[in-house]
């Protein structure tokens, strides 16, 4: 983890000192070339364009697209969320032919120009406007747009950046694979990051829920306290539920449930998740102490009725880790066989500074 968030704070430090960082598209199975648009300039296009495919786009958030009034370049229903997200290529007024490096970073800097507006540009043109998903890379959509929009941002520069593809040079029909990208890297000192690094930095840096309710839970098994927390991108609810004081000095008993409809609500013998629950409510009530976060992922989890996508590990970690800071819960016990999630809930809560230690009862992350 330390290596990784030490590859994206290399290229942070690159793009806002103006510098070019390759950022790989692991997903995508390619990389790009990727700067801060307010930090475009001649030199820089012209080493994009040398050594990539040469389709220059600029990364901007939703509200320049509306300010600069770029419309998309297809409009139809069927069209692909990537496909939509492109507008229509634009010339700043004030340039030549448009296509020359100083023409296009002329153009750049006018995108990322926070007095422009739609009348400094001609259309069509020679660089290419990208709508960035919400949210950045946190978002629903985690390309390259995302990936440019966040690390300018990171970077405290404007939220706008230039993307372009990298393109094999054994093979030039073809992207450019990992083994070139780095290759490519350390031949330009440049940093190399992967859009998965800059998506854990940032789950990791910021908040990932936010407390909505609390409310003292009379339940069968005793008396209760639960707090309500929200996601900080959707709709996602969650519930830590306690017994005894949180951020005591002895540690907290820590059991980590996703929810489960058919083995929570309905007792379904075809997972441990119901069983899992009960046992953590019984083993809280007979000792007086501990936690259950109880966690509510997109979509409605069924075991044993339809597909269940598995919970994205990094997700649940980083979760649960910002419930204890907000809780004030500084030291957990988990037992010591905690199963799938267990190690990465582990090195989520260390990375926020938090203490594990180990918990002989089962206590384990249901799934």
């Amino acid at each position: 983890m330390r290596t990784a968030h030490g590859r994206v704070r290399r290229a942070i430090s690159a793009v806002a000192m103006g510098r070019a960082v390759v950022v790989v598209d692991e997903v995508a199975a390619q990389g790009y070339l990727m700067y801060a648009a307010d930090a475009a300039t001649p030199a820089l296009l012209a080493f994009t364009v040398r050594h990539t495919s040469g389709y220059v786009r600029v990364a901007l958030p939703a509200g320049d697209c509306e300010r600069l009034d770029l419309p998309p370049v297809c409009q139809q229903p069927t069209a692909s969320a990537a496909t939509a997200a492109h507008r229509v290529a634009v010339d700043a007024v004030d340039v030549g032919t448009g296509i020359s490096a100083t023409d296009r970073a002329r153009t750049i800097a006018t995108l990322a120009d926070a007095d422009a507006t739609a009348a400094d540009f001609r259309r069509p043109g020679h660089v290419v406007p990208v709508l960035a998903g919400l949210h950045g890379v946190l978002g629903a959509r985690a390309g390259g747009a995302e990936a440019a929009i966040d690390l300018a941002a990171l970077a405290g520069r404007r939220p706008s950046g230039v993307l372009c593809e990298l393109v094999s040079q054994r093979h030039p029909s073809t992207m450019a694979d990992t083994d070139e990208l780095s290759a490519f890297a350390a031949t330009h000192r440049l940093p190399m990051v992967s859009i998965a690094e800059i998506a854990a930095y940032r789950r990791r840096l910021e908040p990932q829920v936010m407390r909505c309710a609390e409310t003292a839970l009379p339940a069968a098994a005793g008396s209760f306290r639960a707090l309500g927390y929200r996601d900080v991108r959707d709709d996602g609810e969650h519930l830590a539920i306690l017994a005894g004081p949180a951020g005591a000095d002895s540690p907290m008993p820590l059991h980590v449930h996703i929810e489960c409809l058919t083995g929570d609500v309905f007792g379904s013998t075809a997972c441990r998740c119901g069983r899992d629950l009960n046992a953590a409510v019984a083993g809280m009530t007979t000792s007086g102490s501990g936690l259950i976060v109880y966690l509510r992922p997109p979509g409605m989890r069924t075991c044993g009725v339809f597909t269940d996508a598995a919970a994205d590990a990094e997700w649940v970690s980083q979760t649960v880790a910002w419930i204890l800071r907000d809780l004030g819960v500084y030291t957990v016990r988990l037992d010591d066989d905690a199963p799938e999630l267990g190690l990465l809930i582990f090195g989520a809560i260390r990375e926020h500074g938090l203490r594990v230690e180990s918990y002989r009862p089962a206590r384990s992350a249901a799934g």
